[in-house]
């Protein structure tokens, strides 16, 4: 089912209590899923709205989000595009939230970016485009830049040997490479390898797939045999054009891969945490339930 009959739409989840101490605590942060993590791959958006409640901040499910209009503007079809840009800026504006999440970078790069080049020849909706550009964020960047998690906090779910693929839209538009190794080697605790071609295309690239299958088909294929190369079973990305292009393309060759959004780990990551912690304090009120014993005995 898909992401909307899971997370009702136009409410605000709670706060959990902190699982480890991190600058999101005491924010609202408003989600903006996409429609790929909507229909497709609703356990994402899950993934990241545990991730941001048990870190401490409460979660907005925002009424009336559509398309944010990609696929159109990408097509050129500027009409609908621009109905559906201004329709999701009015739905988001109606937020009371501290930042704007989306576990799309493609999503992310057109409400920060190409909704100002859109309305640039209109200055009411450009204004209100840069408004909603100030408070969006990838799940990436506000986990590294504003959660501010220290090194080893979330190291507590089995160590995996990843491969990290970097979208186009996350590397080239939103500066992403850094960030998400930091996140998965140094707080999660896993082994990140790097990729012999960093910034090559997995072929995905929105319709260019459908438009140049072949040449879609090569580059997938190149991009599966250098995350081989590395010896990881794990591959971790931050869009979901790339994940479905990976596992298909894994699928078809019957290679063993796994494909997983950056946001799944790191829920993994808390829950592994939270398991930690319980286990800690059985063993603690274990403890000291047994020396309470031992001081009584005569």
């Amino acid at each position: 089912p898909p992401l909307s009959s899971r997370i009702q739409p136009g409410v605000t989840l709670q706060a959990g209590e902190a699982i480890v101490p991190n600058g999101l605590t005491g924010l609202r942060i408003a989600i903006f899923p996409g429609c790929m993590t909507t229909n497709l791959y609703p356990e994402q958006g899950e993934a990241i709205v545990r991730t941001l409640r048990a870190l401490g901040a409460s979660v907005v499910v925002p009424r009336g989000l559509h398309c944010c209009g990609l696929p159109a503007l990408n097509s050129g079809d500027l009409r609908h595009g621009t109905w559906m840009a201004r329709q999701t800026i009015r739905a988001l504006d109606a937020c009371s939230a501290d930042w704007i999440v989306s576990g799309s970078a493609s999503c992310v790069v057109t409400l920060a970016q190409d909704y100002e080049h859109l309305f640039r020849n209109d200055a009411a909706w450009l204004a209100r485009a840069r408004r909603l550009a100030a408070k969006v964020r990838d799940f990436t960047t506000l986990i590294d830049e504003t959660g501010q998690l220290t090194a080893g906090s979330l190291a507590h779910a089995t160590p995996r040997v990843l491969a990290y693929h970097d979208s186009c839209q996350g590397l080239n538009a939103l500066h992403l490479s850094a960030a998400p190794r930091r996140i998965l080697g140094d707080v999660l605790g896993h082994d990140v390898r790097n990729l012999a071609e960093p910034g090559f295309c997995c072929g995905f690239g929105g319709s260019f797939s459908f438009d140049y299958p072949e040449i879609s088909a090569r580059l997938m294929t190149q991009k599966l045999a250098d995350a081989a190369a590395t010896g990881a079973l794990d591959i971790v990305t931050d869009n979901q054009g790339c994940i479905m292009q990976l596992r298909g393309g894994a699928d078809a060759a019957e290679k063993p891969f796994r494909v997983f959004h950056i946001a799944q780990l790191v829920a993994d990551a808390i829950a592994a945490t939270e398991r930690y912690y319980r286990r800690e304090t059985a063993l603690s009120v274990g403890a000291m339930g047994s020396e309470e014993n031992g001081s009584g005995a005569v």
